[in-house]
């Protein structure tokens, strides 16, 4: 499951072939996949599934402290949902590629990916909009669905592609550097709160 997700992040969900997967993953028996997996779609729904093992339990507890705390903030309900993600990122067993894969899987797999993203991210996200409409009254709950949907749409891409920084407009950034990395993290979470707000 390492190589294929290795795989499909760097190079596209349509661009590899589960021959080519096998291959990569050193196996001798060309049907090995299909042994343990069936399908490209059941292979692709256990990445998926291995990666929400990750993201999931840490982003539901800390909502679930968020609960208990009179005095949460935005910020908090964006560091609670989207905090794990950015751990994952800096994980050297998953790093870009579990980033990348997610990322893809929106847009680069289809209707299927789309359900497969969306089903990751249900609980998480109900539990961030619930957080958030009792810090945000005022903002109708399809308002704050959209903006965290934008917010998490940022984060995966961003933190895909954060190797632009090295290549940007402005040249190179010194956020590029993997030193950076808690600077970025600030800098990325004052943005997403922002968003969260919208025009005040």
């Amino acid at each position: 499951m390492q190589e294929a997700m290795r795989l499909l992040a760097q190079e596209g969900f349509k661009a590899v072939s589960l021959r080519r997967i096998v291959l990569a993953a050193g196996a001798r028996n060309p049907s090995a996949l299909h042994y343990h997996f069936g399908t490209r779609s059941h292979l692709i729904s256990s990445i998926t599934d291995m990666l929400r093992e990750q993201i999931e339990p840490p982003a539901l507890r800390a909502l679930a402290d968020l609960e208990r705390q009179p005095d949460y903030r935005a910020r908090d309900v964006v560091e609670a949902v989207f905090g794990p993600v950015m751990a994952l990122r800096e994980d050297p067993a998953y790093g870009r590629d579990a980033v990348q894969f997610l990322a893809r899987l929106g847009w680069d797999y289809g209707t299927d990916g789309q359900e497969l993203s969306a089903a990751l991210h249900r609980r998480m996200m109900l539990a961030a909009v619930a957080r958030l409409q009792t810090l945000m009254p005022e903002v109708d709950g399809e308002t704050l669905q959209f903006r965290l949907i934008l917010n998490m749409n940022n984060v995966y891409y961003g933190l895909a592609y954060r190797s632009y920084m090295k290549r940007s407009p402005f040249g190179a950034l010194s956020l590029a550097d993997p030193a950076q990395g808690e600077r970025l993290r600030r800098l990325f979470i004052d943005y997403m709160e922002a968003g969260l707000r919208g025009a005040q």
